[in-house]
């Protein structure tokens, strides 16, 4: 809880030295816009940028777990790249259980070649969202992960093997699957 409910943070740039940021670390630190995620941290854990204001959002391929709800209600969230597909150093990336739900804004997002789970309601209610791109590497997609998102567009690799429960419910625009 370091930076728990602060309204003064705008801008962070963790440093090499960070390899975990760790439970409600910026919870709620609603005046945050942007933030530099170095290529030392491993995991991102659970509610740590719940309901900040971040815009633009880039995750190295190094982090390998993004926790529950770590960017909950991030409402101003607009862009987020999850990995590096060009990176030499790539993890196993999974995306906990409602990581980035109710991201109203959220209209694009790259899920790096390096991810290969996506938990239950990762995106749900991301209302802006209209396509993904689920890479290959993915293999399992958890319950309501994208539920109520407003999906026109969805290409998913070849390697998802599990598609949980009610995964792409209430996606009435869906429009094209490959």
């Amino acid at each position: 809880d370091t930076f728990c409910r602060c309204s003064s943070l705008e801008n962070i740039t963790i440093p090499d030295s960070v390899t975990s940021i760790c439970n409600h670390a910026f919870y709620e630190c609603t005046s945050i816009t942007s933030i530099s995620i170095p290529h030392s941290v491993t995991s991102i854990d659970d509610y740590a940028f719940y309901g900040t204001s971040l815009i633009n959002l880039s995750i190295p391929a190094s982090v390998a777990s993004i926790g529950e709800g770590a960017f909950n209600g991030c409402k101003s969230l607009a862009n987020v790249t999850i990995g590096n597909n060009d990176s030499a150093e790539k993890r196993s990336t999974e995306i906990g259980n409602s990581a980035f739900s109710e991201c109203t804004s959220l209209s694009s997002v790259t899920i790096g070649n390096n991810v290969t789970s996506i938990g239950a309601a990762a995106f749900s209610d991301c209302s802006s969202l209209t396509s993904v791109t689920i890479p290959n590497s993915v293999t399992s997609i958890g319950d309501h992960a994208f539920f109520e998102c407003e999906l026109v567009t969805l290409t998913m690799g070849n390697g998802v093997n599990y598609i949980d429960s009610c995964a792409f419910l209430n996606c009435e625009q869906l429009y094209e699957v490959n």
